[in-house]
């Protein structure tokens, strides 16, 4: 396991949030990481989960093992999934000897072309789909920066885009998690200072993975919010509650400078 993907307090703060807004049935697709991680512990006690997802980890591998009317057969009472029902589908799989030993051999996964895991189509064949990504940045309106932090790229867009939309499509939820700040360190005088990840506009730079007409709800370890039939607005005052509390203030003051009325 990656430092990055041992959960700690955020993560599992944060993890108890977005399991809050997974309800029993849903068909889920997980990624990677120290919240993704948390999550999966928090969710071990819903029922009938189902899990369709491009990459699976071992946070996938501990979820099955864990949820409450897990069985060692292959049951197709597992899941409440449309299309492959009591089935595990993923395109690929990455982690532990433990996770591969797990799956070798073992007829509850079933592993896709990307091609079909990601096919919006296909995920909005599953009533309850749920996508859980994440996010490096978002600004005021609901613009996603998952890739970089302003002109630093750290990684790809992955199935974001798509998962996030086959998920609306289902109907079902799309649900973007961050953490509320991060680390930087000035390069002028190395000094390491939070920033805060909800921000009035994005960098200059920055590359937008999910536009704001396609952001649902917003997670981080101080609550989650809907974004969807909001006003611009609606979206901004919904995004700044959950915030780190030290950087609210700031955020109210851009808010109001910005839509020239008070918060």
């Amino acid at each position: 396991v990656l430092p990055s993907e041992i959960p700690d307090e955020a993560d599992r703060q944060l993890g108890q949030v977005v399991a809050g807004l997974v309800e029993d049935g849903d068909t889920i697709q997980l990624g990677f990481g120290g919240t993704i991680n948390a999550l999966a512990s928090e969710l071990k006690g819903k029922r009938h989960l189902g899990i369709h997802t491009e990459a699976l980890s071992d946070a996938g591998m501990e979820l099955l093992e864990e949820l409450a009317d897990y069985a060692s057969e292959f049951s197709r009472e597992s899941s409440r999934k449309t299309l492959h029902p009591g089935r595990t589908v993923t395109c690929f799989t990455m982690g532990s000897r433990a996770l591969y030993d797990f799956i070798d051999d073992n007829p509850a996964f079933l592993h896709k072309t990307l091609s079909y895991t990601n096919n919006p189509s296909v995920l909005a064949a599953h009533p309850g789909m749920t996508s859980i990504n994440a996010a490096l940045q978002i600004d005021l309106t609901g613009q996603c920066a998952s890739e970089g932090l302003g002109t630093r790229h750290i990684s790809g867009s992955g199935g974001q885009v798509d998962t996030s939309v086959g998920a609306q499509m289902a109907p079902g939820k799309s649900i973007i998690t961050l953490r509320s700040t991060y680390q930087s360190r000035d390069p002028n005088t190395g000094e390491t200072r939070i920033q805060s990840r909800i921000l009035p506009v994005l960098p200059q730079g920055a590359a937008v993975t999910l536009t704001r007409t396609n952001t649902h709800f917003v997670a981080t370890e101080y609550g989650a919010v809907c974004l969807r039939g909001l006003t611009i607005p609606q979206r901004a005052r919904a995004l700044i509650r959950i915030a780190h509390p030290d950087f609210r203030d700031e955020l109210k003051a851009e808010y109001e400078k910005r839509f020239h009325c008070k918060y």
